[in-house]
């Protein structure tokens, strides 16, 4: 069959977002499988396809007050010319890696990362400014009209049949690969320089955690600052802790709350920073510190095991069999759990040190292509259905 894959500009400072997007393209776009993959955007306006017209009236008032006239145009709305161009390549079926899918006489298949508006309706970026019900309105048709609804875990499944009707038959779980500039990194297949002094660059004085999530309330910052504030006042550890990431709106909270624990020398805000500089990051930090409230798909946990990162990981729902076992699973509601599990990570070299070799096998094997090929067995399924119809 031959696959449209629909595209459009991403920002590189999405995050996760952006990378599982890109990688699939990527590797999609090169495969030569039994199933062909095309990607395909909207086109632009083209000013000699679309209707060229003179609107008389203006045309002649023109021409009596002594201005210039310029043809005008209809330009072809978007859609109308998505569609055309849909049309004209003859694809059998479309796909939207969690793009607003359309229905333009093409089945779909729609990949979902979450659906946290609906787990977690409390969360501002969830709720706030009509986000919740945006997120409604596009996930409940495009759910249920999709011929395929794919999703990174069991748990999200649950959550899409539980939530939307969708038969469990009609629900593929295809877990989100690990990012593969880190497996090429890691196998030797890319060279990337870390920066070599990213401590003097950031002023790090200690060892450090590491934790690039971007400013959202669901990354979870808070928790993990009172979890250092643990470490340092009643466990005299001093361990300090590096954030990256863009600002989404609760960057200004967490400086807050940061100064009030007394922690502004021990907390870097680095903003959003080059690659080099994560990858030294993952070098050199005693953890990545992931403690978000939501997930499980999250994918700097897969980045960090396959660069040989430390894992502290919030144990929520589904959450171990995303990840397996090679994480510290922490309660990130409980900053004495996350102080806990700090301290496990700083005080068991050895157990640690297995979990990171188990972690990197099971990182550098859940690749791009290991996706496509399970992506590939689920078109096999889906083509003797589609051969029925032109």
């Amino acid at each position: 069959m031959k696959i449209g894959i629909y595209t459009t500009g991403v920002p590189e400072s999405l995050g996760g977002g952006f990378v599982l997007r890109d990688d699939l393209e990527r590797a999609a776009a090169a495969l030569n499988g039994r199933h062909r993959f095309e990607l395909v955007t909207t086109p632009p306006p083209d000013p000699v396809a679309d209707l060229r017209f003179p609107v008389r009236p203006v045309r002649k008032f023109c021409r009596m007050v002594g201005i210039p006239y310029e043809t005008k145009y209809i330009v072809t709305p978007p859609r109308q010319r998505l569609e055309a161009e849909i049309l004209r390549r003859k694809f059998d079926l479309l796909w939207f890696n969690n793009f607003d899918p359309l229905y333009l006489d093409v089945p779909y298949i729609f990949n979902i990362f979450d659906l946290q508006h609906r787990v977690q309706t409390f969360f501002p970026e969830v709720s706030h400014g009509g986000q919740w019900r945006i997120r409604e309105q596009v996930y409940a048709e495009a759910a249920q009209r999709a011929a395929i609804v794919t999703v990174g875990s069991e748990e999200a499944k649950r959550q899409v049949g539980y939530f939307y009707g969708v038969l469990p038959e009609n629900i593929y779980v295809l877990p989100f690969p690990t990012p593969q500039k880190a497996i090429d990194i890691a196998t030797g297949k890319l060279t990337v320089e870390a920066t070599r002094d990213v401590r003097k660059k950031y002023a790090i004085k200690n060892d450090f955690l590491f934790y690039p999530a971007q400013f959202w309330s669901h990354k979870n910052h808070i928790n993990l600052l009172h979890a250092l504030k643990i470490l340092k006042a009643q466990r005299g550890r001093d361990i300090s802790l590096v954030l990256t990431g863009s600002d989404h709106g609760n960057r200004s909270h967490v400086e807050a709350v940061c100064h009030g624990l007394e922690l502004d020398d021990a907390v870097h805000f680095c903003g959003f920073v080059p690659y080099e500089d994560i990858l030294a990051f993952y070098r050199e930090a005693r953890a990545l510190a992931f403690l978000s409230f939501q997930g499980p798909e999250n994918l700097p946990p897969l980045e960090a095991m396959a660069l040989g990162c430390p894992v502290i990981l919030s144990d929520i729902t589904g959450a171990r069999a995303v990840n397996g076992q090679a994480p510290v699973y922490v309660d990130p509601r409980r900053p004495a759990s996350i102080a806990d599990g700090v301290e496990f990570v700083l005080d068991n070299p050895e157990r640690i040190g297995s979990q990171v070799a188990l972690g990197r096998e099971f990182a550098l094997g859940n690749s791009a292509g290991k996706y496509l090929e399970n992506f590939q067995a689920m078109l096999d399924e889906f083509e003797p259905y589609r051969c029925s119809w032109s």
